[in-house]
């Protein structure tokens, strides 16, 4: 989503994007196959800004999923001071 495509009910003056200086994107997918052991399944599909190239990662592990998450969201914070 680009600051041009607002959701609707949304007004052009949104004081929420001064506070958002990138965006950046992350999705998760997850899934079972019954047939392997363990079962789950996770795809993590991110980005930091939104003309780069997405990167894919894909696990069987829960924990490695949280921990992509938790790597990207350190990255959106920023350097320490900056929030």
């Amino acid at each position: 989503m680009t600051s041009d495509d607002r959701p609707s009910g949304i007004p052009d003056d949104d004081e929420s994007d001064q506070a958002m200086p990138f965006m950046g994107t992350l999705v998760i997918r997850t899934w079972q196959e019954p047939d392997q052991v363990p079962a789950f399944r996770a795809r993590v599909t991110y980005n930091q800004a939104p003309s780069g190239e997405p990167s894919i990662f894909s696990t069987a592990d829960p924990d490695k999923v949280v921990s992509v998450v938790r790597q990207w969201l350190s990255a959106q914070l920023g350097p320490p001071g900056e929030a």
